[in-house]
């Protein structure tokens, strides 16, 4: 292979040279090309597109890697940690959030509870839940409970209030109307339980 390379690259060199400066480069490129092809058979061009191509697809596959998750990145270690602590997929905590919105919320779920005031209750340990994996601490922002409850249909205007603040002392460190409410420990351990709950109910 290549016995003649020296002529050959001599004779390709004096025909560059007969070309406008502009385009010598691309002649040169050209006729050697085509010399290497002759030598190779008829089969290395085909050789060479499939390889161009494979090469190009794996270029593709590093500048465009596959997404791990919709979690955004920020959120995605308290997820990772959260999920390992309920020894659940994290696929299946992330399916309880909805990440097409900014701030992310919660998709819709079917809150347990007897009464209106527990599902109160519930809905704020999901609201601080929420808040956690956002990035803020384990408090749920007074509207976000009260939206939640509207959208849960466990709103009871008279008694909001004071639903939720059966929970203080256990559950919750303060309850205050238009504050947020923040989780003591114990309330931090059941609304991982609920996440836990909500994720086995759905499988």
């Amino acid at each position: 292979m290549y016995e003649d390379g020296e002529v050959v690259l001599k004779r390709i060199l004096e025909l560059v040279e007969t070309v406008p400066e502009p385009l010598r480069a691309k002649c040169f490129e050209v006729l050697l090309r085509g010399y290497a092809e002759s030598q190779g058979g008829g089969g290395h061009k085909k050789d060479q597109g499939a390889l161009h191509k494979k090469d190009k697809q794996g270029a593709d596959e590093k500048i465009t890697p596959p997404k791990e998750s919709d979690i955004p990145a920020t959120a995605l270690p308290r997820f990772k940690a959260a999920a390992k602590r309920l020894t659940v997929p994290i696929e299946k905590l992330e399916a309880l959030f909805d990440f097409s919105v900014d701030p992310f919320a919660l998709q819709p779920v079917v809150v347990p509870g007897k009464n209106t005031a527990e599902k109160n209750r519930q809905v704020a340990l999901l609201a601080a839940a929420r808040s956690y994996f956002a990035g803020g601490p384990w408090s749920a922002d007074w509207q976000e409970v009260k939206k939640l409850c509207v959208d849960h249909n466990c709103y009871d205007r008279a008694n909001h209030t004071v639903n939720l603040k059966t929970g203080v002392g256990s559950i919750f460190k303060n309850v205050e109307a238009g504050k947020p409410v923040e989780l003591s420990t114990e309330g931090i351990t059941q609304a991982e339980k609920l996440l836990k709950s909500l994720i086995e109910a759905d499988e």
